[in-house]
């Protein structure tokens, strides 16, 4: 997770320097600023948080610099050149579409703002990554702020809205630290919650969140088949209502499944009712696809209220999370993934994969990386003497290991009476 953030930084002294105020010689600069830094993060990590980190590092740093002396600048190239970065034909078409409104209308600015609200759209037509889309909501947002209409000053002015814009960002970056350190690295400890196995034997867990996926879960499937490993898969209800016949072969080749929600909300901002429907509709969605009732449940992303706990006991669904995460969400690169699992991998340990879902969304990423390495990892645990089990496994030998040890007690207590 370091070389996100180191990322976003390098990206931000990067945006920090060269800021020339000369518009020809400036946009020339700037585009090439914008679209190097994004090319720069592809090659260091060619992932899409490092792409979003690294154009927001770069546009921070051009419009809030690091050194006084340097005022800051708008940012319509830089951000032309990132765009143009992730779609060339994106880029042209925005491009195309300012030059006509500046000679239509001769004014620069306008033409920029107006240009500035194309860009969501587009985004949502040219690309499936969240990344890109957040990316492309930052700019356009960046955009309508520095080039605020003077006519609409006086009622609503530009420094507010920069402020939120900032203030979001910082939000959006404190809570991606909050899931790093806090949801995927552990609360600690929760007698009613699942998340590792007894330490006593090297049996590890391996599970996937999101699918079923009509590209990688396939592919995932293929090896687990090969190489005869059992897994866990929590399903997304509307993935197995569209691709049942995948759920199907996922109970069909011993795998057990689990209840990710109907569509991936978010359960800790749900009202009671809307956290009842998540999570009976993807019941009944996946025992239509399967036959199966699932009696395993994962919240989307760890996190769920006090009432979810509640009525997921009353259901008698086992809360399962995880102690080691793959990381592969942030689609690091395959060798990134086998060497943050391996090294943290410990007897009982549960292993987070992904086989669909994207940075928001429950689906639409690249888990291209996730197929890569999961081979790998595989037979490096296995090297180091681990053995695979399903999570509904794991729980029976934690539970068998809890009486065992009662028993223990029992007869310990017994001998002292004596």
């Amino acid at each position: 997770m370091a070389q996100l953030w180191l990322s976003g930084i390098i990206s931000y002294f990067i945006g920090s320097f060269f800021v020339i105020k000369d518009r020809p010689v400036g946009h020339i600069l700037d585009f090439s600023k914008g679209y190097l830094t994004m090319w720069l993060a592809g090659m260091y990590l060619p992932s899409g948080v490092s792409y979003l980190l690294a154009s927001g590092g770069v546009l921070i740093g051009h419009t809030r610099p690091l050194f006084y002396k340097f005022n800051g600048d708008t940012t319509e190239a830089l951000a032309l050149g990132v765009i143009t970065f992730m779609s060339p034909p994106f880029g042209l078409i925005i491009l195309f579409f300012f030059l006509l409104l500046k000679f239509l209308f001769n004014d620069y600015d306008s033409a920029v703002f107006a240009t500035s609200f194309l860009i969501p759209v587009l985004a949502l037509k040219f690309f499936r990554s969240d990344s890109y889309i957040i990316i492309s909501l930052l700019i356009f947002g960046s955009l309508a702020v520095q080039f605020w209409p003077p006519a609409f000053e006086k009622r609503l002015k530009p420094a507010i809205f920069t402020r939120a814009a900032f203030a979001s960002l910082l939000l959006f970056l404190l809570l991606l630290f909050y899931f790093n350190k806090y949801v995927y690295k552990g609360f600690g400890v929760q007698r009613d919650i699942i998340r590792h196995g007894p330490w006593q034997f090297k049996y590890v867990a391996i599970t996937f969140d999101d699918g079923p996926d009509p590209v990688y879960t396939l592919q995932i499937l293929d090896i687990l088949k090969e190489k005869g490993v059992p897994a866990t898969f929590f399903l997304i209800g509307k993935n197995a209502e569209q691709y049942p016949e995948i759920a199907r072969r996922i109970v069909k080749e011993g795998h057990s499944i689990g209840n990710h929600t109907y569509s991936h909300r978010s359960l800790i901002p749900l009202s009671a009712r809307a956290t009842r429907e998540e999570i009976k509709k993807a019941e009944e969605a996946i025992k239509k696809a399967t036959g199966v009732r699932a009696t395993l449940f994962r919240p989307p992303r760890g996190v769920y209220s006090a009432y979810a706990r509640k009525f997921l006991k009353e259901e008698r669904y086992t809360m399962v999370l995880w102690d080691v995460s793959a990381m592969d969400w942030a689609e690091l690169p395959p060798n990134n993934i086998v060497s943050y699992v391996v090294n943290r991998v410990k007897p009982g340990s549960i292993i987070l994969f992904h086989d669909s879902g994207d940075l928001v969304t429950f689906k639409g990423g690249d888990r291209t990386s996730t197929v890569m390495a999961l081979p790998v990892v595989i037979d490096e645990l296995r090297a180091r003497g681990y053995e695979f089990v399903t999570v509904d496994q794991m729980i029976f030998l934690a539970e068998l290991m809890r009486t065992e040890e009662q028993v223990d007690e029992n007869n310990s207590g017994g001998d002292q009476t004596h």
